[in-house]
């Protein structure tokens, strides 16, 4: 029932999903703006881990717990060389506004049409991304994929599966 109703709302096209991507396949490139306007390249960060989440809207329950735990854990990723990007579909001035009214010390990146989304098989929903993370390696990889991960525990969940491969 559940397939037949997304099969629905994809012909309405309120629904839209990228492929997939896979565990071991390349990353996908992408330049997007942060929450203070500056050009972020993932191909910059080679050589480094890093983590994208993808959330549904800044300043929503769930979203804004996921950036509180991402953001207490900031010392930690920092520590092991980890980068964490959050992306949603939101505008710079969105986002700039969900980091300032909870002192967030995450990175968040607009990708206001959803390319980036879909180029990691994010789902997007009426425009709002589905809540997936993706771990790239230092090759630029996609090591592991998490699809509908739940807002806290997340970041924990991220920061073992990174420690474990670390060693």
């Amino acid at each position: 029932m559940k397939s037949l109703i997304l099969n629905i709302l994809t012909l309405l096209g309120i629904v839209q999903g990228g492929a997939p991507i896979k565990e071991g396949e390349p990353a996908y490139m992408f330049s997007l703006l942060n929450h203070e306007e500056n050009r972020v390249n993932l191909y910059d960060y080679r050589g480094r881990w890093v983590v994208l989440y993808f959330y549904p809207k800044a300043d929503t329950p769930g979203c804004t717990a996921q950036a509180k735990e991402y953001s207490k854990l900031m010392p930690k990723f920092e520590a092991l060389g980890v980068k964490v990007f959050g992306i949603s579909t939101d505008g710079v001035d969105s986002l700039r506004k969900f980091v300032q009214k909870y002192n967030l010390e995450v990175e968040l990146l607009s990708d206001q049409k959803g390319k980036v989304a879909k180029a990691y098989g994010v789902t997007l929903y009426a425009g709002f991304c589905s809540r997936d993370t993706i771990i790239i390696n230092p090759n630029l990889k996609v090591d592991k994929v998490y699809r509908g991960v739940d807002p806290s525990a997340d970041p924990h969940k991220v920061l073992d599966y990174i420690k474990k491969h670390l060693k």
